[in-house]
């Protein structure tokens, strides 16, 4: 072969080719290849930074957050302390949820549920006071359940 025809023939290639198939004629030039390897190898170097930053501003979100909420408890708390320290609530919760009562007043409390299918009646003018003293009912409870031996000392029990 001479030098002519040697030159006729194809020019040397530069980088890489796909050999057969639809993409015969497609080159991949060498930088484009350096090129991908470096952005994977950058990619593969910055994924776990990145990960560490999104995890860290995310813990700071939610620490934020829940700051905001014990700061929201503790205005709810200072309010509460604050009601507290005022004698006329401190009265009304003595009233509403142990059932005192100051020297003068009348308490009324209704025992048993309303009676179904009753209408309203409109209340009498006139309050009766019982004539029971509880402590004697106190007094004459324990005397009872300490004298006698039936777990239920008002019903009967069988002959037999």
């Amino acid at each position: 072969m001479s030098d002519a025809e040697h030159e006729r023939q194809a020019p040397p290639r530069r980088g890489l080719a796909l050999a057969g198939g639809p993409l015969a004629g497609v080159r991949i030039p060498g930088l484009a290849v350096a090129a991908l390897v470096l952005l994977v190898f950058a990619v593969l170097t910055l994924a776990p930074q990145v990960s560490t930053y999104l995890n860290t501003r995310q813990q700071l979100k939610d620490a934020t957050a829940k700051v905001a909420a014990q700061q929201r408890d503790l205005q709810q708390l200072d309010a509460q302390v604050a009601r507290w320290n005022d004698p006329a609530y401190i009265r009304s919760q003595a009233g509403s949820r142990l059932f005192y009562v100051l020297p003068g007043e009348t308490t009324y409390r209704v025992l048993g549920p309303p009676p179904t299918g009753a209408t309203t009646a409109t209340p009498s003018k006139t309050v009766q006071h019982t004539p029971t003293n509880w402590i004697d009912g106190l007094l004459g409870s324990v005397v009872t359940a300490g004298t006698t031996d039936s777990a239920h000392p008002t019903t009967a029990t069988p002959a037999g």
